[in-house]
């Protein structure tokens, strides 16, 4: 498949004749690929060494829908704020293989974690298979949530429990359909865990040079 393309920071973009564009960062540390837009919906692999991992995820087809070993579709999300709290970004990967993702300008890694959770239950209906690796959210919406509410959304200590209204919305995405939730280790290899976490990287890191942009054209920090 024809494809042009163009350098950018720590690797190159590749933009193919089919609409696929995918940014492929092989000079960092940790190489990855991240396909800005994937109208096709190809299987890319986590990291890649050559243009031609690339092109062979591209001639295996559109990506199948993930499953889990008892045929449940296959979720997951994740997300963070770096410093915490700080500019932050959250991410999910769809049963289908849709990537979604956002960031808000202040924020802390508990508030994205569950929104990466709300919005993956948003965007899919019926039964699904959760991963994630944030203890704070599969613990509390499988049984922390139960005891605030016999407390009146207090802890144990008797304060308010924090990030109520987005507990609120996790509960409320839940109800009515079987959520398996699994927590994963970070980290430990697992594809859709590595590729959320990688979507988060990189809309977050765009979120600090957007914000960097507009104090330079603002003048800030200056005195």
């Amino acid at each position: 498949m024809k494809y042009e393309t163009r350098k950018i920071n720590y690797g190159v973009k590749l933009k193919f004749e089919d609409g696929t564009v995918v940014n492929w960062y092989s000079e960092s540390k940790r190489k990855t690929v991240y396909p800005e837009k994937n109208p096709h919906q190809y299987r890319f692999p986590p990291s890649a060494s050559t243009v031609d991992e690339i092109l062979e995820a591209m001639r295996g087809g559109p990506r199948p829908m993930a499953l889990d070993e008892a045929g449940r579709p296959l979720g997951a999300f994740d997300g963070g704020a770096d410093p915490n709290p700080g500019p932050g970004a959250w991410a999910a990967v769809l049963p289908d293989g849709t990537e979604i993702s956002g960031t808000e300008e202040r924020t802390t890694n508990n508030r994205m974690e569950l929104t990466g959770a709300i919005k993956l239950l948003e965007a899919t209906e019926g039964q699904i298979h959760v991963l994630g690796d944030s203890r704070y959210v599969i613990e509390g919406i499988t049984r922390w949530i139960h005891r605030w509410h016999e407390r009146n959304w207090k802890t144990i200590s008797g304060s308010p429990v924090e990030n109520r209204d987005l507990w609120e919305k996790l509960e409320a995405v839940s109800k009515g359909r079987k959520v398996i939730w699994e927590r994963i280790s970070g980290h430990s290899g697992h594809p859709l865990n590595e590729r959320c976490h990688a979507l988060v990287e990189s809309a977050r890191k765009k979120l600090k040079r957007r914000l960097q942009r507009s104090s330079s054209a603002s003048g800030g920090g200056q005195s």
